[in-house]
């Protein structure tokens, strides 16, 4: 790319801005608007490793999700899409200092400043874990302090274009992330990478601007991801004698090896890092004042985002005109049913899944909620969840389907299969990790010899994940083992299995 460069007859391209391991950043304008945007560009390199057609549909899904993440300190999202061989993102420009830069030139902060900045991050964190939305590479250059002091978290959902295809439930290759802050199960290339992740570089993220250095060093990204694995945790407070203990405690937690040894959501973390945000601080809760000089160096300039709630429910916009009352007929059900796939087939999963929830409400009560119809209008709208990254609201259609299909059809019915490994794609997307184990292992015992060859090894990344690695390479040794005696096993899946053994034992051994 270079200055003066039009993208998709709209976007013209000024300065470049910043480039990192995901791709380019330019600065640049929206003449359709007339306004600034920047634009992020996926680097050509990276998408060249996957399917092409494959990486951009995930790459349009994360935009999506991203687009409807709506918080302060989140850029928002304008537009997305391909040009060329490249993938790009039109995003709000924003002003201000990367924290890298503000690291290093100012060294560790005050305690106030850093819990005040924590508490924004983790406003941000809990509204995008309630939707769903895991960043997976939180880090000092991908947060910037805005010239009203608002901190902004950069690039929610760009590190995920590239990550395991979780639908799927398969391995792609290497872990998606920075490895200076890249949480243990993420390192091990888990396909459960939950919420949790992101507090865990969080808290590597507040030790570096305590102690002017990250909690972990070492010569190669294999020595760091072993680091993360095996090192004992650090105390932020032997590196400064004014870090209140018990915020120090706090930071351990953070940084605990085993997800479910840290802090239970970001809002949690939030309550706690109140604590040690000057009173003055939290003051300014509110805007400064119109036309007031934004000065870096103090920390009134660092306001603090709405803390939304722990648990957010997900509703859809009304209608803007009155649904129909006539009871539909089965002509309607599938006049809906089409128009809802074709609506999916455009990518426009919420107003497919507005859709079909509408007919059904209408339709259910009159033909039977488990009539061979409705029960089949009943997976395309739990599938369309899935699609549009609405994983909470999919567990809770699937979990209902997989009662209904059972009485009707038995347990062993194809659809009901398929309904119980949605749901543990569902929780390994939530990072809900030991939920996924129980789903997948239940599937495990009805599935017999190469069958359960794919469950086996989901299963063994999502062990590797909680930092059981020795149960893992267990796993794993005996599933090379009867696919390398199973005629006809795929050998690219053979191939896979073998690969991630191998990562498995380096980590292990640190290199």
């Amino acid at each position: 790319m270079r200055a003066g460069t039009r993208i998709a007859d709209r976007y013209e391209l000024t300065e470049p801005i910043g480039s990192g391991g995901m791709g380019q950043v330019w600065a640049g304008y929206d003449e359709r608007l007339d306004r600034p945007v920047a634009v992020k560009f996926l680097k050509p390199g990276l998408a060249d490793e996957a399917d092409r057609h494959d990486v951009a549909e995930r790459f349009r899904r994360e935009a999506r999700i991203t687009a409807r993440l709506d918080h302060p300190g989140v850029p928002t999202v304008h537009d997305a899409g391909v040009v060329g061989d490249d993938l790009y993102i039109v995003m709000q420009l924003v002003s201000g200092t990367l924290f890298a830069d503000l690291i290093a030139e100012n060294g560790p902060l005050p305690v106030p400043w850093v819990a005040a900045i924590g508490a924004q991050i983790c406003s941000v964190l809990a509204a995008a874990h309630a939707a769903s939305l895991v960043h997976r590479d939180l880090k000092p250059t991908n947060l910037i302090l805005g010239t009203t002091g608002l901190v902004k978290v950069l690039d929610f959902g760009v590190a995920a274009i590239l990550d395991t295809d979780l639908p799927k439930l398969t391995i792609t290759g290497d872990p998606i992330g920075t490895p200076v802050y890249m949480a243990p199960e993420q390192a091990l290339g888990s396909s459960s990478v939950g919420p949790r992740a992101d507090l865990y570089a969080l808290g590597c993220v507040l030790y570096e601007l305590l102690a002017g250095r990250p909690p972990y060093a070492a010569d190669t990204a294999l020595g760091l991801l072993h680091q993360h694995l095996e090192a004992e945790v650090p105390h932020v407070a032997d590196a400064r004698a004014d870090v209140p203990a018990k915020l120090d405690d706090l930071i351990v937690a953070l940084l605990a090896k085993d997800p479910s040894d840290r802090p239970e959501s970001a809002a949690a973390v939030y309550r706690h890092l109140l604590a040690w945000a000057a009173d003055d601080v939290l003051d300014s809760v509110t805007a400064p004042p119109e036309h007031s000089a934004a000065d870096p160096t103090s920390p009134h300039r660092f306001p603090l985002g709405p803390l939304p709630r722990d648990t957010v429910a997900r509703t859809r916009p009304a209608a803007t005109a009155a649904a129909p009352t006539s009871v539909p007929s089965a002509e309607d059900v599938q006049v809906v049913r089409d128009r809802a796939l074709a609506l999916a087939d455009e990518e426009r999963f919420g107003q497919a899944a507005d859709a079909l929830q509408s007919m059904l409400r209408r339709a259910a009560p009159v033909y039977g909620s488990r009539s061979p119809q409705i029960l089949e209008a009943r997976l395309d709208y739990a599938g369309i969840l899935l699609l549009a990254g609405d994983f909470r609201t999919a567990i809770l259609v699937f979990e209902q389907l997989v009662d209904d299909l059972t009485a009707r059809y038995g347990p062993d019915h194809e659809a009901v299969r398929a309904c119980r490994l949605q749901i543990a794609t569902c929780q390994a997307e939530l990072g809900e990790a030991t939920e996924a184990l129980r789903s997948l292992r239940a599937l495990l015992d009805h599935s017999p010899g190469a069958e359960g060859f794919p469950l086996r090894l989901q299963i063994a990344v999502i062990t590797a994940g909680l930092g059981q690695v020795d149960d893992a390479l267990q796993q794993l040794d005996g599933l090379v083992s009867d696919m390398r005696s199973t005629p006809g096993a795929p050998p690219d899946d053979l191939d896979d299995v073998t690969a991630l053994r191998e990562h498995l034992r380096l980590l292990r051994e640190g290199g």
